[in-house]
């Protein structure tokens, strides 16, 4: 056999025993009940945010939000819904987990070249000053860090994380190493997995929803004390600002919609406690120039919160056509 033919009988069986190696690992990890997952991170979130700025059509419809958000709606279902109603439209979901979305309102507001629709799912307390700047790491990540080469890389790995569990960076080879040399264990298993679209599912059927629950519920109450609610008139004028953003996408084409998504139970308790939507919600649709619409409101929009704050994966593409049948029904479409 000649040099270049070992060379690549070595090159093939190396190729081979990769690909089995790779496989073998695969395999096992999915047999303990992990699985791919997309990477949510401010790269991804940036792609889908020069997405939104696009000329139509498609009408572009900016999905901004936190959790309830991002883990309660499918593009590809409101999308398929819009369609069936003869609207041709593109949601991109830019809500961000544990963040309140105005400061990317603000920088739709801001860009001019935004003439969508957005969709800004938020309750009485994402209003508060407090929170007001939450995005705005994003936003400015976006503006000040993302390159082209930053999205290249993000395009190509995120259908291999999509399909590949060894293409999640939580069970990159080193990680799995320093885990196990700090006595870590194997990685935390998630029940929200993510698409490239950056739409979340919530799968409670994979975790422990009694302690989830508890965690969640516990977690409000340790929190709501430390804000004192501000009175209704101080509230309102704290937020006289996102009048003016909403009348710059008005102003342009655009148009804005204000969501209070489903919850329920104790959290639902508290949020009327500290925010009661007669006294501030109610009040600030008189003066918004923007449609506001609360679940209470629409029966198809009560869809069961597990954990009192999300909606379950099943649930998902229900919660999606709803919400674009009643965004036809207040004149949205």
């Amino acid at each position: 056999m000649s040099s270049a033919n070992r060379w690549i009988v070595v090159w093939v069986a190396a190729v081979l025993a990769s690909v089995a190696l790779g496989t073998a690992f695969e395999l096992f990890w999915r047999g303990q009940g992990y699985g791919p997952t997309a990477t949510d991170d401010m790269n991804l979130w940036s792609l889908h945010r020069a997405r939104v700025v696009r000329p139509a059509p498609p009408m572009r419809v900016a999905l901004l939000g936190a959790s309830r958000i991002q883990y309660g709606l499918s593009p590809a279902a409101m999308r398929d819904e819009a369609r069936k109603l003869g609207r041709d439209i593109d949601p991109v979901m830019l809500a961000v987990n544990g963040h309140y979305p105005l400061a990317a309102l603000r920088d739709l507001a801001e860009d001019d070249r935004f003439v969508g629709l957005a969709i800004v799912g938020i309750d009485g307390r994402g209003f508060h000053r407090a929170w007001r700047d939450m995005q705005q790491k994003y936003v400015h990540y976006y503006h000040h860090e993302f390159t082209p080469a930053r999205a290249l890389h993000r395009r190509l790995l995120t259908p291999l994380q999509e399909h590949l569990l060894v293409a999640r960076p939580d069970f990159a080879w080193v990680t799995l190493l320093n885990r196990w040399q700090d006595g870590l264990g194997p990685p935390w298993k998630e029940y929200v997995t993510f698409t490239s679209d950056r739409a979340g599912a919530t799968d409670y059927a994979r975790s422990d929803l009694k302690a989830i629950r508890e965690g969640r519920i516990n977690d409000l109450r340790r929190h709501y004390p430390m804000f004192t609610p501000p009175t209704p008139e101080a509230w309102l004028a704290a937020n006289r600002d996102i009048i003016d953003w909403v009348g710059r996408i008005n102003a342009r084409g655009g148009k804005v919609v204000f969501y209070r998504e489903p919850v329920s139970d104790e959290h639902f308790a508290m949020d009327e406690e500290r925010f009661p939507r007669a006294l501030m919600w109610d009040r600030m649709a008189q003066v918004m120039p923007a449609v506001m619409i609360d679940f209470q409101d629409h029966p198809e929009l009560r869809i069961p919160t597990p954990d009192t704050s999300h909606i379950d994966a099943a649930d998902i593409d229900r919660h999606s056509r709803a919400l674009v049948q009643v965004l036809r029904q207040r004149g949205v479409w």
